[in-house]
């Protein structure tokens, strides 16, 4: 039995978000002053039942904050899946004592999906972390292991959710449109700096 009693919420958020991601970059990027915005709001959609209710069991600022950092390019922020990607590659040379140089140096994103960027998973799998921290009890740290341990189910659920999701159809397209033009969210849309 596993210890995690949440185990296949890792593919079900990760499928939900890009769900939400896929609407509102589909139907409203047009609406987006940029990509942390986006994800941002993919991410609000995604946790609404954590981030309204009362208290807030996760705050807007840190959506924000999380979905800022990954789309942060340029501003010495190695994406989580590389870094998760280099520590496996580390791991599995370690035996073969090979130089830091050359298990980098082999390095091969070809396993990377196209559809699946370093920004998208990387904010989903930090949305994870803040859902099962305000659903758990476990330490910060056995979460991100967690997480770690499941990044390729992850990534599957990304890419499979963006190569077979039909937008605009079903409950994501109606939460997204009556959160898009609904006049009682206008606020925070404004805050988010979502255009009318």
């Amino acid at each position: 039995m596993s210890v995690w009693p949440f185990k296949t919420n890792f593919s079900l958020i990760a499928e939900n978000t890009t769900k939400f991601y896929m609407e509102l970059t589909t139907r409203y990027r047009e609406r987006f002053p940029d990509d942390a915005a986006l994800l941002t709001t993919a991410g609000i959609l995604d946790a609404r039942n954590y981030v309204f209710s009362s208290p807030p069991q996760i705050e807007i600022t840190d959506i924000i904050e999380l979905a800022r950092k990954c789309t942060a390019k340029g501003e010495n922020y190695t994406p989580i899946r590389k870094l998760i990607r280099s520590s496996e590659m580390i791991q599995k040379h370690r035996q073969r004592k090979l130089s830091a140089y050359e298990v980098l140096a082999s390095y091969d994103d070809s396993e990377e999906s196209p559809e699946c960027t370093d920004e998208v998973f990387d904010f989903v799998f930090g949305l994870e972390m803040l859902l099962f921290k305000a659903d758990t009890k476990f330490s910060p740290f056995d979460i991100e292991e967690a997480c770690r341990t499941k990044h390729r189910t992850i990534e599957k659920a990304i890419t499979g959710t963006m190569k077979k999701y039909n937008v605009g159809k079903g409950a994501f397209a109606r939460a997204t449109t009556t959160f898009m033009e609904d006049v009682s969210q206008e606020p925070l849309r404004n805050r988010l700096g979502i255009l009318p």
